[in-house]
């Protein structure tokens, strides 16, 4: 009879799941104005529940652009929290400071350790590793790595092992996952903590990797009061075509570093998602950087151009 009871459990969460990954592709097929009215309609559900304790995590890239545009056009003071983590790209810093003459109220965050020591993406690379092939690979090698008992290293090689056989050779290479979690995450959560605030509005897309997919799916876009963060998301059921359409449509002006081939903003020195770039676009960001920042790009490789051969990273 128990058997019966937890099979019958899972058939239903099954469902569930089945459920909520069907209403997510019948979301990203709506038309984009029906997007845009779903959108402001959670934006104000979250402001209705938080009041003035909402802000905007800003990132100067096309996603949280057109996020900033929706959330301004029902409240245009809301706070935006900018984590300027020290490896912007020029083009992103300058567009923010843009965007803040424009009227946009921005705060820039930056990674100041709780002891009040700087963190710079050299000392997190130094101390734990370099953020290369994916998160969850560099997570594995860094868990690998640093793990404090027996059993936790060989969790981390069985997981490694089962899941990403080819990262294997990488084992004793000086990669992690946790620059993200330094850099912007951590101060980003420390000065909304500071400043009171209750709840993040974050311009995520769930078709950008499927971690984001099952997480929309678990929790749909408004996460109030699960988890240990409260986080409106109303662009999760967004495609990155529907982006460039609002931005077209509404004249959004964005940074020029799209104009320079650029798919995303982010870090300069960023690893995560090197190989499919360049199976996508035929030229991954490094390679793009010796183009278009030759003095960063220098920089880069002065620092860790025998991890990347090592690696076989293409720079």
């Amino acid at each position: 009879m128990e058997n019966k009871v937890c099979e019958s459990q899972e058939t239903m969460i099954l469902r569930a799941f089945e459920s909520r990954a069907e209403g997510l592709k019948y979301l990203r097929t709506l038309p984009l104005e029906e997007k845009i009215a779903l959108s402001k309609s959670l934006i104000v559900n979250c402001m209705e529940i938080f009041g003035d304790q909402v802000y905007v995590s800003f990132s100067g890239g096309k996603d949280s652009t057109v996020l900033s545009s929706l959330v301004c056009s029902i409240k245009p003071d809301t706070l935006h929290l900018f984590s300027d983590t020290g490896c912007e790209y020029p083009e992103t810093v300058s567009f923010v400071e843009e965007e803040r003459r424009r009227g946009k109220a921005i705060v820039s965050v930056h990674p100041i350790c709780r002891d009040g020591s700087v963190w710079t993406f050299e000392r997190v690379v130094a101390i734990y590793g370099y953020p290369l092939f994916s998160k969850a690979i560099a997570n594995g090698i860094q868990t690998y790595r640093h793990a404090k008992t027996p059993i936790t290293k060989q969790h981390a090689l069985d997981y490694l092992g089962r899941m990403y056989p080819k990262a294997l050779p990488y084992l004793d290479c000086n990669i992690s996952d946790l620059c993200c979690e330094k850099l912007k995450k951590a101060p980003l959560k420390r000065m909304a903590k500071r400043m009171q605030m209750q709840c993040s509005i974050i311009g995520t897309l769930a078709e950008e990797s499927q971690i984001r997919k099952r997480d929309w799916i678990y929790y749909g876009s408004n996460i109030f009061f699960q988890k240990k963060d409260n986080q409106c998301r109303p662009l999760s059921f967004w495609t990155e075509r529907d982006i460039w359409d609002y931005i077209e449509l509404y004249k959004i002006p964005v940074s020029d570093l799209y104009g320079q081939g650029y798919q995303r903003n982010g870090c300069m020195y960023c690893g995560f998602g090197l190989c499919m770039e360049r199976r996508k676009f035929g030229i991954n960001r490094f390679e793009r950087l010796a183009l278009t920042h030759p003095k960063q790009y220098d920089h880069m490789v002065s620092q860790w151009s025998s991890l990347f051969k090592a690696c076989g990273i293409p720079f």
